[in-house]
């Protein structure tokens, strides 16, 4: 068949098609009134959308109010830039604003001599010895062994092993018993910082050498041998020996005088000597809690003491 033979045929079957059905006519009031009904269906769903879509951004803008900002981004004109780093929060350390504390203040060599020795004196007095805290003896120490090592289990290591009821301190330290003086003689090491013991060593004394003071051991070592004893006569009889006359008379002190009024010493420590031109003196302690000052005349006797 050709080409033209099909495009005949194929015209003849339009003009059929056309014959059985009738062309469709329309009303224009209609057509306009459908236009204008689907414009409005148009408008009233985009004022919706708009309502949708007001409401989605009030939620959203509500939920980033409530979360932290977000720093802002950096354009986008390089994509080598990066985002914008807030700075660090510096927050203040607790320790860094506490004030430093301050280290403990040294403590005096001297002081702590005179505590050391009155409380072994004490401790082996078996009338004072409740009387020593052992915790404020190892406080004295630079440490809790150099403690042991040295107080011991009855304070002798500071006494050179001895047992003693009387110590003169006057740079070197001097043990006594009664008026006897002890031929071993200890001395002791601080720490530089804190001031405290850190050593002890025991030297031997000749029996000879000078040192000492006769005035008062011979004194108050009397005493405590007296109280020892029991001899109730000893404190007239070493009055009139070291003591002066005007300090024993009722005008002075009486016959208590040199003493503070302590009959029956236990023991006795002097230290913190004192120098005059013809006079000397020093602090003494019998046993109390209070050590008073005395003052020795060029008679080599006591002329005052308590203050008086």
């Amino acid at each position: 068949m050709k080409d033209y033979d099909l495009e005949e045929e194929l015209a003849a079957a339009m003009r059929d098609r056309s014959r059985q059905e009738p062309s469709r006519g329309y009303d224009v009031d209609e057509l306009i009134g459908s236009v204008r009904r689907r414009r409005r269906r148009l408008q009233t769903g985009a004022a919706a959308a708009v309502v949708i879509v007001a409401l989605g951004a009030g939620f959203v803008s509500q939920a980033d109010h409530d979360r932290a900002p977000v720093p802002a981004q950096a354009s986008t004109a390089s994509s080598t830039e990066m985002p914008a780093t807030p700075p660090p929060i510096e927050r203040s350390s607790p320790t860094a604003s506490a004030p430093a504390s301050k280290p403990a203040p040294r403590a005096d060599p001297a002081r702590t001599t005179n505590t050391l020795f009155l409380s072994a004196l004490r401790y082996q007095n078996p009338a004072t010895r409740s009387e020593v805290d052992p915790a404020e003896v190892a406080a004295l120490f630079a440490d809790e062994s150099t403690y042991r090592r040295i107080w011991g289990a009855d304070s002798r290591g500071v006494t050179c092993g001895a047992s003693v009821d009387g110590v003169l301190a006057s740079g070197e330290v001097l043990l006594y018993q009664g008026v006897e003086r002890l031929d071993r003689a200890p001395s002791l090491d601080f720490d530089g910082a804190t001031g405290k013991v850190t050593d002890l060593t025991c030297t031997t004394v000749a029996g000879g050498s000078k040192g000492g003071d006769p005035t008062v051991s011979g004194f108050y070592g009397g005493l405590v041998a007296a109280t020892k004893s029991g001899d109730s006569t000893a404190m007239a009889r070493l009055g009139k020996q070291f003591v002066t006359e005007d300090l024993r008379s009722d005008r002075g002190q009486g016959p208590t005088a040199g003493t503070c009024s302590f009959t029956a010493p236990p023991f006795w420590l002097a230290d913190n000597r004192s120098s005059g031109t013809l006079t000397h003196g020093w602090t003494v302690n019998l046993g109390g809690r209070h050590d008073f000052p005395i003052e020795i005349d060029e008679t080599a006797k006591i002329a005052r003491s308590c203050g008086g």
